[in-house]
């Protein structure tokens, strides 16, 4: 049974990962966009370190994911 957990796991890791791929570049455009100056003014100021700041944070979020993700994969037995 702790082998069909383990492949699961696996599953789960790799789903992570394929999403974590797919969404990592999610706001780069509208990060481009702000570093072109296409908002200007104290508004666009604060859009672009928002926008910014999204970014990094979900960065870090789907790099979270992913490792614990594979953390857990790591931690079940190999029972093959």
């Amino acid at each position: 049974m702790a082998n069909v957990d383990r492949e699961a796991m696996r599953a789960v890791a790799e789903r992570i990962q394929r999403l974590s791929d797919e969404h990592w570049w999610a706001l780069d455009p509208s990060c481009r966009l702000m570093e072109n100056d296409a908002w200007v003014g104290p508004t666009g100021a604060r859009f672009d370190a928002q926008v910014h700041a999204d970014q990094r944070e979900l960065r870090d979020m789907l790099t979270q994911a992913v490792h614990s993700a594979k953390q857990e994969l790591a931690s079940l037995p190999d029972r093959s």
